[in-house]
C-alpha cells in the first residue's frame, strides 16, 4: 500500500513537472525593494508541487496578487517555489538588512516581520521556513498551511504568534497533514485544524489540472479550488498585515 502510494505521488508530480515552464525562479524575480523601511513586512506565498511561482490561476499566486492589489502600506507580497526556499531566505536576510552590511544582525531580525503560507509541499515548505526564521530571531505574525503534505513534524515554531490549517483526507493516498501543533503554547495560537471534506460537496472545477493530475491528485488538487477557504485565507492576511 504504502508502495503504492509512493508511485503515485512521483506521477503525480512528474506530470505536474512536465506541464511546468523549465526557467527556475531567480532572485531577480522579485519585486520588493531591499531594505525594506523599519516597520514594513513581507508576505510570502509558497506553491506546491512544480509549479511556478508566477503562476496567475493557481490559489498562493492568486491570493498574492488579490493582496498586492489592496496596496497596504508597508506591506511586500512575494511568491516562491517549494524547492527554492533559499531564495525566500536571501530576501529575508536582505529585507531586514537595514544597515545594508551584508548580514542579519539581531536587532535588525527583532523588526522583522514575515507572514507565511503555502499549499501541498508549499505548506510543508512554510513551516520549514518559519523555523529558519525563528533561528535568525524573525517574527511570522501568521502562518497558514493548506492540505501540506510530505514528512515533518508539523510542529510550530515559537516566533510564530497565529497559525491555521486546512486539510482534507478523502483522498486515499495524498492526505493533508491533519494537525499543526505548538512547539510553546504560550507563544503560538492555533487558531484551528479545519478538515474540508468533498463528499456531498458536488462537483468542483479544477480546470488548471490536466486530466492525468485530476486522476493522480483528485481531492489533493480541488481544494485549491474552494473558494471560501481561500477567501478566508486573503481575509487572514489582510488582517495580519494591517
Amino acid at each position: 500500500m504504502r508502495g503504492l502510494a509512493l508511485i503515485l505521488t512521483a506521477a503525480a508530480l512528474s506530470i505536474s513537472a512536465a506541464r511546468a515552464d523549465s526557467r527556475r525562479q531567480e532572485f531577480s524575480d522579485f519585486t520588493t525593494p531591499l531594505p525594506v523601511e523599519r516597520g514594513e513586512r513581507l508576505v510570502i506565498g509558497i506553491v506546491g508541487g512544480w509549479e511556478r511561482w508566477d503562476n496567475p490561476t493557481r490559489a498562493i499566486r492568486r491570493t498574492a496578487i488579490a493582496i498586492k492589489r489592496k496596496r497596504l502600506p508597508g506591506v511586500h507580497v512575494e511568491t516562491v517555489e517549494n524547492h527554492s526556499l533559499e531564495l525566500a531566505e536571501e530576501l529575508v536576510r536582505k529585507a531586514f538588512d537595514f544597515n545594508r552590511n551584508g548580514r542579519l544582525e539581531q536587532d535588525e531580525a527583532a523588526h522583522g516581520s514575515v507572514i507565511v503560507y503555502g499549499q501541498s509541499l508549499g505548506g510543508r515548505a512554510a513551516l520549514r521556513l518559519s523555523r529558519r526564521l525563528h533561528e535568525w530571531g524573525v517574527a511570522v505574525p501568521l502562518l497558514i498551511t493548506v492540505d501540506s503534505f510530505g514528512r515533518d513534524s508539523y510542529v510550530v515554531p515559537p516566533n510564530v504568534r497565529r497559525a491555521a490549517n486546512y486539510y482534507q483526507r478523502d483522498h486515499l493516498y495524498i492526505k493533508g497533514a491533519p494537525e499543526l501543533r505548538a512547539a510553546d503554547p504560550a507563544r503560538t495560537q492555533i487558531l484551528f485544524n479545519r478538515k474540508i471534506s468533498f463528499k456531498g460537496r458536488g462537483e468542483v472545477e479544477a480546470d488548471e489540472h490536466g486530466w492525468l493530475q485530476r486522476f493522480f491528485l483528485d481531492e489533493h488538487a480541488r481544494i485549491e479550488y474552494v473558494p471560501e477557504l481561500w477567501e478566508e485565507v486573503e481575509r487572514m492576511i489582510l488582517e495580519a498585515a494591517r
